[in-house]
């Protein structure tokens, strides 16, 4: 069984596919909640660190996998003062870097949003990595893996080259599926009424109607769902209020409860908060993660490949 260190792992998306197939998970990540529904949902053990202050302990011959936090560069952190540099969490990213060159993994998966690749930061940092890895990044969209997500994504995998394996092949590999609608994740919950006990629980919008205008057109990342189709990427549901499909169309017009949320990623029901998180860190979390509809499909891969 292969050691798989998840660093900034949030509530375990990543993990999630990895732990799935049989990998030994260990996450780290500095915001409580992420690491309390980390383990709550036995995905591996999480230990709550600062990773920019503090170096874990890694094994040797494992794989590191990791999604450090995007905000300085998302296109939804509309704050042109705190993008790139300026933002806080910028050093995340090439702090995850340095600990691939410290240990050496055998193989290493990072996932962002796609506009890192046009940081110089990034490119110089690639320039090193591909010293002792084979490096394939690419860009994909988790609907053509069999989400109900069309959200995009950045993906680097870097395979040491005593392998024998290289990252292109792991991403050819990666078997492809048809895209899941909207109706195909949440049709079930539509009559169901406001249930805490399941996470079918929402934020309340009065404004909505006054700015119907914006969501028929999608300005500003607010939009309707459509039950025929993959959702479009979406936000904290509390700042970007995506829309149930029924809204404007004789249904209560709402966004989508934390349970659609997590349906639309690809989570199973079985993936549960722990009492105490609020509804907004819930958000919070489903828009940081990964699509385990695509990060099991990842591991089995990989496991394929290098048995």
């Amino acid at each position: 069984m292969m050691d798989v260190i998840d660093l900034f792992c949030g509530m375990g998306g990543l993990s999630y596919g990895f732990s799935s197939q049989g990998f030994r998970v260990t996450g780290f990540d500095k915001w409580n909640y992420a690491v309390l529904s980390f383990n709550h949902n036995r995905i591996g053990p999480a230990i709550e660190m600062d990773l920019l202050k503090y170096y874990p302990k890694i094994p040797k011959e494992c794989i590191i996998i990791g999604g450090p936090p995007c905000e300085p560069w998302s296109r939804l952190n509309l704050y042109r003062w705190r993008r790139g540099k300026r933002h806080p969490l910028y050093d995340c990213l090439f702090r995850f870097f340095e600990f691939v060159l410290r240990s050496r993994p055998l193989l290493f998966v990072m996932e962002n949003v796609p506009d890192v690749l046009k940081d110089a930061g990034m490119i110089t940092v690639m320039k090193k990595i591909e010293h002792y890895y084979s490096v394939e990044t690419r860009v994909i969209s988790y609907a053509d893996y069999g989400a109900a997500t069309a959200r995009r994504r950045l993906f680097v995998i870097g395979v040491r080259k005593d392998c024998g394996v290289t990252a292109h092949l792991i991403f050819d590999e990666i078997p492809r599926d048809r895209p899941k609608s909207v109706k195909d994740a949440i049709w079930d919950l539509r009559s169901r009424g406001w249930d805490d006990a399941i996470d079918h629980v929402w934020t309340r919008v009065r404004s909505a109607h006054r700015y119907k205008r914006y969501y028929r057109t999608g300005k500003y990342g607010w939009y309707v769902l459509s039950w025929d189709r993959p959702s479009p990427s979406f936000g904290n549901i509390t700042k970007t209020y995506i829309l149930h499909p029924d809204s404007f169309n004789g249904g209560e017009t709402r966004p989508i409860s934390v349970r659609e949320a997590l349906r639309i990623m690809g989570f199973p029901d079985g993936y549960s908060f722990p009492r105490g998180i609020s509804m907004t860190a819930k958000y919070e979390m489903v828009a940081d993660t990964v699509s385990p509809v695509f990060s099991m499909k990842l591991a089995r891969t990989i496991r394929k490949l290098i048995p």
